[in-house]
């Protein structure tokens, strides 16, 4: 197919937010993004009233949520305050994968054990996301499928990675072009990781899931709750809305970006962002599904993961990408890219009708302008107010588990135990830097050099 046919097939299939703006902000509705079902989660209220409890969370997605649930496991009274509802901003909107390894542990040589603790930590609990669905019932798709890192060819930065790895005892294996044929269904790729570890999520559910868990266990969760003031009250802090606060003697705030609030502006100059775009396709026939990756694990592409890829408990394909600058509202231009990619992997699908069902943005909120160093960061605000943010895109496994952390360490008074080292929030130089560096020359660059096999 030519490019104007690929263009012709994609057009018109998905309902498009009639403000082009909101696609570049990354706040289009999170309705249109594929992950909430037909029928949504519960509607919480908003804070009517003035009330009291020993920590309020500002911020309901993956992190928030978590730490709400690990607050109220503690018997801490925890209040939650949302802007919207929970997952409604970057957790209801990433690529629903399950990492299960670190992209670099070289950034946790600043902490003082060189990231020993939190290396540690994080191995031993990488299965927090399908053990928190198990532990607390949470209806999630959450599936331990595993994971493949293909290429074309061979490198030495994948055989790092498994010797890495493999000695943190993780059960994961260099595979040949046979093995990868057998799992992705495609011949395209020649050589890869196979990390039997790993999967998928629904990360609106499973974000709506902790917070429905955190409720049972006794915590207060307010929706439609936009947080205007946070003030010193003598030895307590005062949490405002429009039409209510809450009293307590401990914040958390756990806001993507921190954009736009008028409380702490400092936060909203710590991070990078970079507006990403989703798309899921109309539930697969059959014959689709014998073809695509037929072990349905959540494949990446090494090395420039254009097009990452799951199958969801509903057989649809789920993929991600970053959109052009300006260009975010375009649906068609992106779904025609992946399925230029999608034809060249699998040929048997020319001619088999994949129509797009939705398509959304979300915006990232990134610690550092280098990707693999974007680790998430625990902010000391004030006497009393932490804040644990710009977590980038590790967040469904990483947001889970420093909330559980956090939360576990509030709950028994025992800050030695954060995995995190206290900051105090920095603006970083030239915000803009990353979002230009990969949206104006990686990305584009890395389009054509797979277009033309060279990577």
């Amino acid at each position: 197919m030519s490019w104007r046919e690929y263009r012709r097939a994609a057009a018109g299939q998905v309902p498009v937010f009639p403000i082009a703006g909101a696609y570049e902000s990354g706040v289009v509705p999170i309705r249109f993004s594929g992950w909430p079902l037909s029928q949504q989660g519960p509607a919480y209220p908003a804070l009517d009233q003035d009330i009291e409890a020993d920590v309020v969370v500002v911020g309901a997605g993956l992190v928030g949520a978590s730490l709400a649930l690990h607050l109220a496991e503690g018997g801490v009274r925890v209040v939650v305050l949302e802007a919207d509802q929970p997952g409604s901003g970057a957790s209801g909107r990433n690529a629903g994968h399950v990492q299960p390894y670190l992209g670099s542990v070289e950034p946790l040589r600043a902490h003082a054990d060189q990231g020993k603790r939190f290396t540690e930590y994080f191995i031993q609990h990488r299965d927090i996301v399908f053990d928190l669905c198990q532990k607390h019932g949470l209806q999630a798709d959450a599936v331990k499928s595993g994971m493949v890192d293909a290429a074309y060819r061979k490198h030495a930065a994948l055989e790092n990675k498994v010797s890495q790895w493999k000695a943190f005892g993780y059960d994961v294996d260099i595979v040949g072009a046979a093995r990868l044929k057998e799992l992705l269904g495609t011949d395209a790729y020649g050589y890869g990781i196979h990390w039997r570890e790993g999967g998928r999520v629904n990360p609106y559910l499973f974000t709506n899931g902790m917070i429905g868990a955190a409720v049972r266990l006794g915590a207060r969760v307010h929706g439609n709750t936009c947080v205007v003031g946070c003030e010193r009250i003598g030895s307590h802090w005062r949490v405002r809305s429009a039409t209510g606060s809450v009293r307590a003697q401990q914040v958390v705030i756990c806001t993507n970006g921190h954009a736009g609030n008028a409380f702490f502006p400092e936060l909203a100059r710590t991070q990078f962002p970079l507006v990403a775009c989703g798309m899921a396709t109309r539930p697969l026939p059959q014959s689709v599904l014998d073809i695509v990756n037929p072990a349905r694990v959540t494949l990446m592409q090494h090395p420039a993961g254009l097009y990452p890829l799951i199958i969801d408990g509903r057989n649809r394909l789920i993929t991600a990408t970053i959109p052009g600058p300006g260009r975010a509202q375009r649906a068609e231009t992106y779904f025609a890219y992946f399925l230029r990619y999608l034809h060249r992997t699998y040929p048997q699908l020319r001619g088999t009708h994949i129509e797009l069902e939705s398509y959304w943005t979300g915006m990232t909120a990134n610690s550092s302008s280098l990707y693999e160093a974007a680790y998430p960061k625990l902010y000391q605000v004030a006497d009393g107010v932490l804040a644990l943010m710009n977590f980038g895109s590790w967040g469904n496994v990483m947001g889970p588990m420093m909330g559980a952390n956090l939360g576990q360490a509030l709950a028994s008074d025992r800050p030695q135990d954060f995995l995190l080292p206290l900051e105090t929030p920095q603006a970083v130089h030239f915000p803009g830097l990353f979002e230009t560096k990969i949206r104006r020359v990686l990305i584009p660059a890395a389009r054509w050099a797979d277009k033309l096999n060279l990577v």
